[in-house]
């Protein structure tokens, strides 16, 4: 299984600095990032190399870090292709708890992480379609 960090933090001048200089002190490659603020705090979801890792280094130094399950999904990088996405899900009746993504090759591919939670009929829905998930052992060369 895949996971993701999520980090709560207070949402001031420094902060994002400190996650990552943990994570680059522990020798950890940030392959996505994702920031989301809620007035005075927030929450930052990092996808690293080693999540194990990373959990145990920021929760070394005090963070309130947890590890969360994810998925990764390789869709078009066009217009219409995230709804295409959507669509699959929601026709299994699988509701996207967190999401975030990023473009591999433009105008090509584009890699979306998401949060479910209903894993197993998230992994079926994609399975019928040209939509790819990721193993786990590749979303970290991602």
């Amino acid at each position: 299984m895949a996971y993701h960090l999520s980090i709560f933090v207070a949402n001031e001048p420094g902060k994002l600095e400190k996650i990552t200089r943990v994570l680059a002190e522990a020798g950890l490659n940030i392959r996505a990032i994702s920031v989301a603020s809620a007035g005075e705090f927030g929450v930052v979801r990092i996808l690293v190399n080693d999540p194990e890792k990373g959990f145990e280094a920021l929760k070394k130094r005090s963070f309130t870090v947890t590890k969360r399950r994810i998925l990764v999904a390789l869709i078009d990088d066009s217009p219409g292709a995230m709804h295409e996405f959507l669509v699959k899900l929601t026709s299994a009746s699988v509701n996207v708890e967190d999401c975030y993504g990023f473009v591999i090759e433009e105008g090509k591919r584009a890699a979306i992480v998401f949060e479910v939670e209903k894993f197993p009929e998230a992994e079926r829905a994609l399975a019928k379609t040209d939509i790819r998930l990721v193993s786990d052992r590749e979303i970290f060369r991602l």
